[in-house]
């Protein structure tokens, strides 16, 4: 599922609008991608086990955040 939306805080800090798409499969993965007008990203996955994985990219490529957490 996918849907725009306006006006928010992207990592770079200032607001811009953006898409976010939501997909999520039979196991269990949960797929959560975010774009931002600037061309700042956001990335989330989370696993059937319930471990996540987040990444945040600025519009110029640099990773801002980049982290796993593990589920039981």
């Amino acid at each position: 599922m996918s849907h725009a939306f306006d006006s928010a805080l992207a990592p770079c800090k200032r607001l811009h609008d953006g898409e976010r798409t939501t997909t999520e499969d039979l196991q269990g993965l949960v797929t959560e991608d975010v774009t931002f007008s600037c061309g700042c990203q956001s990335h989330r996955e989370e696993f059937h086990d319930g471990s996540v994985h987040r990444q945040i990219v600025n519009h110029r490529g640099r990773v801002l955040v980049d982290e796993e957490f593990r589920g039981e």
